[in-house]
């Protein structure tokens, strides 16, 4: 399966919003997260819900459904890195150290691995 048909099914299977930007690779992915932190933060925090971020100007993520209005911006960035870990397993890691993403986004990448039992390299730093 390839990376952007599994990154879907696991977010569909979640019974969660896709994100809308074209997410066809791993870095794709890590840099909607990036725009995602970026807009929560600008919005109120990690713990505002996908309804009130998308009242407040965020566009990416598509047609939320009834169930999924109430989730926080945290619980979905956990899934949707959640779902980038098991697209990627931990050659996430290859790609994080060659980009330059925030220490929330690493920060999310570390706990998913963790959560996924993905084995995380010695010297991966999130600060």
């Amino acid at each position: 399966m390839s990376f952007d048909n599994e990154f879907t099914f696991c977010m569909h299977s979640s019974g969660l919003p896709t994100p809308t930007e074209a997410l066809d690779s791993a870095e794709g992915v890590l840099d909607f997260l990036e725009k995602f932190h970026h807009a929560a933060e600008a919005a109120g925090g990690m713990e505002v819900t996908l309804v009130a971020l998308e009242a407040a100007g965020f566009s990416g993520l598509g047609t939320i459904a009834a169930e999924a209005a109430a989730v926080t911006a945290a619980a979905y960035a956990g899934a949707v890195t959640g779902c980038l870990i098991g697209a990627t397993g931990a050659s996430i890691f290859d790609l994080l150290s060659q980009t330059d993403h925030s220490p929330a986004v690493k920060q999310d990448v570390l706990v998913a691995a963790n959560d996924a039992g993905v084995s995380v390299p010695e010297d991966f730093a999130v600060a």
